[in-house]
């Protein structure tokens, strides 16, 4: 479902859904530790910020004409966890704050990836058709 057959960007959605399967093994176990759910949440979302990072820096080198738009998704992404998180942290239990959040970052990734990477994809997909020689990656299936 997240593969955009572009290896570099599935690779690192891999990694990421890799943190966030370790929140949802935190919501299994009843009273999780405020600075349980605090290591596990700051190892994803410092991760989501690398991957946008690195995101952000590919679509700016080939000019990508979608790349404010994506980089304001990605903002978007920052500004409204950082306010999940402090809402989460004054008015519910760690149990609660994991799971609103993980479930936040699962819907947030699904429709992230399904529109904006798709398209990021297609671009990419397509220029490399054009000018086989500018290579921007492995895509699914090569080596």
């Amino acid at each position: 479902m997240f593969r955009t057959g572009v290896l570099v960007i599935d690779n690192q959605h891999e990694q990421y859904l890799d943190f966030v399967d370790e929140l949802f093994a935190l919501t299994e176990r009843p009273n999780v530790e405020q600075s349980t759910v605090d290591a596990a949440l700051e190892r994803a979302l410092a991760y989501a910020v690398e991957h946008f990072d690195a995101e952000e820096a590919l679509m700016r080198s080939i000019r990508y004409p979608g790349y404010e738009s994506h980089r304001t998704k990605h903002d978007e992404f920052r500004n409204e966890t950082d306010r999940l998180c402090a809402i989460s942290r004054t008015n519910v239990s760690p149990d609660e704050q994991l799971f609103y959040l993980t479930k936040w970052l699962v819907e947030w990734f699904c429709d992230q990836t399904q529109v904006y990477d798709k398209a990021l994809a297609i671009f990419l997909k397509k220029r490399e058709q054009k000018s086989p020689g500018r290579h921007t990656g492995p895509t699914e299936g090569e080596n």
